[in-house]
């Protein structure tokens, strides 16, 4: 797993990105992939940007800035896909488009494990933004994100999808507690603070990713929550529904970690330190020192995670476990439940 920093913008961040003595951290203005913008990104800058706010969320000592964009709407309200870690400690939300309109925000769900959040506002009549599919993206695919950046909003850049099927932990300072995120996308379109919430789209101008995260040790370098995931947790919130989290019960190392644990093997799965009693897998006869290799047929290979193979499930659905156990292959069945909650 990779530690990196959450992108909430305001003083908030700056005990993460600046030095306690006073220093500035080097910060990086658009990146490589400023100077590469193409007609196509012109275009999603157009079409997109005004779909795009700055999210400002009062705390109790502090003002923090996200970013956010527009879902939704009905007869009352526009809706406001943002991270949970952009709003979790405010007191009060305001939202600023880019045309200058102002509004008093409305907190309407919040989804911590997945770090989505919805707000809305009281206007039936601000620019849609239009969520594309993730599953269908490729490494080396162009990318444009779009939000407000240490404060400064609208900003765009543009980049490449680096990888798919990221698992990130991610922190965000003092007041704020860390996470760990699977199946995220990497991309090096340069994202700073503030950023959160931000869309990350395609070339057509739809919504493939919500901008989370970056990590602090490197260059350009950032996470995206998938628009897949980020859209079914957005409506299931808008519709005041709760969130399935489906829950193995398993703590694994990833190949790469298992050699450098000691416990390498020989092709795709993930390594098995512990099965947590009374969980599926446990019911479903995993043990400490398997290896899972696939869930219902398909490898974890190729970057693909656990975490990301079980996100499309629901809370009681039952998948098929391939494990490796010595020169043995098993065929498990497992009924997943709700993530226990802590």
């Amino acid at each position: 797993m990779l530690l990196v920093g959450l992108l909430v913008g305001g003083l908030v961040v700056f005990a993460v990105l600046h030095d306690r003595g006073g220093g500035v951290a080097e910060i990086r203005v658009g990146g490589a992939a400023a100077g590469t913008a193409t007609a196509a990104a012109v275009e999603v800058a157009r079409e997109l940007g005004p779909a795009v706010g700055t999210v400002i969320a009062t705390e109790a000592s502090a003002t923090a800035l996200g970013s956010g964009f527009v879902m939704a709407r009905d007869s009352a309200v526009s809706y406001l896909v943002t991270n949970n870690h952009v709003v979790a400690s405010a007191t009060a939300l305001h939202v600023v488009m880019p045309d200058g309109h102002q509004f008093v925000a409305t907190l309407v769900g919040t989804d911590p494990l997945d770090d989505i959040a919805v707000v809305s506002v009281p206007s039936a009549t601000l620019p849609e933004a239009t969520f594309g599919t993730s599953s269908s993206l490729a490494v080396g695919q162009t990318v444009i994100a779009i939000g407000s950046p240490l404060g400064d909003q609208g900003s765009v850049t543009v980049g490449v999808i680096s990888a798919l099927h990221r698992t990130i932990t991610a922190g965000g300072g003092a007041t704020t507690s860390s996470e760990t995120l699977e199946d995220v996308l990497q991309t090096d379109a340069s994202i700073n603070p503030g950023n959160s919430g931000g869309p990350l789209a395609d070339t057509s101008g739809e919504v493939v990713g919500v901008n989370v995260a970056t990590a602090g040790n490197a260059t350009n370098i950032g996470y995206s929550i998938p628009a897949d995931l980020a859209r079914h947790v957005a409506e299931t919130l808008i519709a005041h529904h709760t969130v399935d989290h489906p829950f193995l019960g398993v703590d694994y190392l990833t190949s790469i970690a298992a050699v450098q644990n000691g416990t390498g093997f020989d092709g795709p799965g993930v390594y098995l330190r512990s099965v947590s009693p009374g969980t599926p897998a446990a019911r479903a006869g995993l043990a400490a020192g398997d290896i899972l290799v696939a869930i219902d047929g398909t490898a974890i290979d190729n970057g693909l995670t656990l975490g990301g193979l079980l996100q499309p499930h629901n809370v009681g659905d039952t998948i098929t476990l391939t494990v490796h156990r010595g020169a043995q292959t098993l065929t498990l069945h497992a009924t997943l439940v709700e993530r226990p909650k802590g």
